[in-house]
C-alpha cells in the first residue's frame, strides 16, 4: 500500500515536471507574479504604520466621504465662460449694422454693434426669426431688415404714408418735413424702377419710402439713414443706367 502511494506521488511529480519543462517561460512568469503580489500584499496589510493618503479601496465611512468630496469639488468648478462674438475678419456691412441695432432694441442682440456677420449676429437673427415664426436661416437680408422694422413699430400704428389721407392733410404739405417733394418723388420713381420696393411716386415721405431708401442704402453700402438725399438719387440713377 505504501509502495503504491509512493509510486503515485513519484508519477505525479514526474508528470508535473514534464509540464513545467514544456512551458518554462509561462510558469516562471506566474511564479514571479505570485511572489510580487505576496510582497505587495504583505507590505500593505502588515507593514504600514498609518493610513494611506490615497487608498484604492476605502472601508471606513469617513474615508469614503473624504474621497468622494474631492472629485465632487473639482466637478463643481465654474466652467470657463466663452464669449459669443462676431468674426473680426469679416468686412463690416451697413445692412448688418442696421440689423444689429434693431435687434439690440428688442433685447435679442447683446454683443458689440460692428456691422460684421458672425456667431453673435447669427444667433440674434435666429432668435428673432423663431420669435416671429419665420424661416430660420440666420441671414441678414433686406427682407429681414424690413421684417424687424415692422416688428419694432408700435402696435396698431398706421404706416406713415397713410397719415395724410387719415387726417385729410394736403399731401404736398407732408412732404416738407426736412425734404423736397420733387426729390422724394424722383427717388420713389427710381426705387420702383430698380425694383427695390413697390411704392407710388407721390412725393410723400412716409415710412414705406424711408424703409425702401434704407434697404437701397444697405444694398449699396451707404450709410443707412432712410433720408432722401441727392447722393441716394445719384446712386439710383447710376444703378438704372447700368441695367
Amino acid at each position: 500500500m505504501a509502495r503504491a502511494l509512493l509510486r503515485g506521488v513519484a508519477g505525479g511529480l514526474v508528470a508535473g515536471g514534464r509540464v513545467l519543462a514544456a512551458r518554462p517561460v509561462f510558469f516562471g512568469s506566474v511564479a514571479v507574479f505570485a511572489a510580487l503580489s505576496g510582497v505587495v500584499a504583505d507590505n500593505a496589510l502588515n507593514r504600514q504604520t498609518g493610513r494611506h493618503p490615497h487608498p484604492m479601496l476605502a472601508t471606513r465611512p469617513d474615508e469614503v466621504a473624504a474621497i468622494l468630496a474631492r472629485p465632487a469639488a473639482a466637478r463643481r468648478a465654474a466652467p470657463e465662460k466663452v464669449e459669443i462674438a462676431n468674426d473680426p475678419r469679416i468686412l463690416a456691412f451697413p445692412l448688418v449694422r442696421e440689423v444689429q441695432t434693431l435687434l439690440a432694441e428688442r433685447g435679442l442682440y447683446t454683443s458689440g454693434i460692428d456691422g460684421r456677420a458672425g456667431q453673435a449676429t447669427d444667433l440674434a437673427i435666429r432668435a428673432f426669426q423663431n420669435e416671429r415664426g419665420l424661416r430660420v436661416d440666420g441671414m441678414a437680408t433686406p427682407l429681414l431688415l424690413s421684417q424687424i422694422r415692422a416688428a419694432n413699430e408700435p402696435p396698431g400704428a398706421p404706416p406713415r404714408d397713410e397719415i395724410a389721407s387719415l387726417v385729410n392733410v394736403d399731401p404736398g404739405a407732408t412732404a416738407g418735413i426736412g425734404s423736397d417733394a420733387e426729390l422724394v418723388r424722383e427717388i420713389q420713381a427710381k426705387l420702383s424702377e430698380a425694383q427695390v420696393a413697390d411704392i407710388t411716386a407721390d412725393g410723400i415721405l412716409g415710412e414705406r419710402t424711408r424703409a425702401a431708401i434704407r434697404t437701397f442704402q444697405a444694398l449699396e453700402s451707404l450709410e443707412v439713414t432712410g433720408e432722401p438725399t441727392r447722393e441716394v438719387l445719384a446712386r439710383l440713377e447710376a444703378v438704372s443706367a447700368g441695367r
